[in-house]
């Protein structure tokens, strides 16, 4: 039926003519019979004010799995030769400690519950995202001054800063990936992807030890502005469910 064969049949039945005036008077008065019953509309909290609320509940278990992170990569390094080629070996143990975090509503069975809140999915998982990445600068600075107290090459901070940030721009973006996925097994794919990406690396530092070298820095540089562009990418189609308030992995 066209639209102006139902507004002429509305408009027999009422005995009037409906038009947008009458329409956003019967809208008007909707609202206020709403409001007389259930009271007027809550403020929106705001993404900073929700952020908070994410924190006071995540901050122990967030902390506790980055804490777990740096601890195992602080004994790996302690132990290992002091050399630069090992320090993408245990970065991606960092993004392993990210997966219980943004996994949670799936293991813990709340999924469902997170879907049915004010809040979107997405919404949580980019809070999540962001604590979770907060920790893991600080963890990364702290593993690097321990590098550099290690091996005493302090000039050569910026080739570890590369060495940190290529496999955790990487592992991130795959971690990203594989939640956008929304298969169900994604928690073992993300945990097998991170720990699969510390043997690419060990493997990458015995056949390709000239990567390591000081003239592959342009290799690592663009390596860098690549995994970046991806991880980005991943963040803006992150930012963009949250707008369209959808959720952003699969609800369990």
């Amino acid at each position: 039926m066209r639209e102006r064969e139902l507004e002429a049949r509305l408009s027999r039945v009422l005995g009037r003519e409906t038009t947008p005036r009458r329409l956003d008077e019967t809208a008007e008065l909707c609202r206020r019979i709403v409001e007389e019953e259930t009271g007027p509309a809550e403020p929106g909290l705001g993404f900073w004010g929700f952020l908070s609320g994410v924190f006071r509940f995540e901050w122990a278990s967030i902390g506790a799995c980055q804490a777990a992170a740096l601890l195992l990569v602080g004994l790996f390094l302690y132990g290992a030769p002091k050399e630069l080629k090992y320090i993408p070996v245990y970065v991606p143990l960092f993004v392993l400690a990210v997966v219980p975090v943004l996994f949670r509503g799936q293991y813990c069975g709340t999924g469902e519950l997170e879907a049915a809140t004010r809040a979107s999915g997405a919404q949580l998982a980019l809070a999540r995202l962001i604590l979770s990445g907060a920790a893991n600068l600080v963890c990364m600075t702290a593993l690097l001054w321990l590098e550099v107290r290690l091996t005493g090459r302090s000039r050569e901070l910026g080739r570890m800063i590369l060495y940190c940030l290529v496999p955790y721009l990487a592992g991130m973006t795959l971690l990203l990936r594989l939640i956008r996925g929304r298969k169900k097994d994604a928690i073992g794919q993300c945990a097998a992807m991170a720990l699969g990406s510390c043997l690419f690396w060990r493997a990458s530092s015995h056949v390709a030890p000239g990567l390591y070298e000081l003239s592959a820095v342009g290799v690592w540089i663009a390596a860098c502005a690549v995994f970046g562009a991806f991880f980005t990418r991943e963040i803006c189609f992150l930012v963009k469910a949250d707008k369209e308030g959808k959720m952003y992995g699969t609800v369990v």
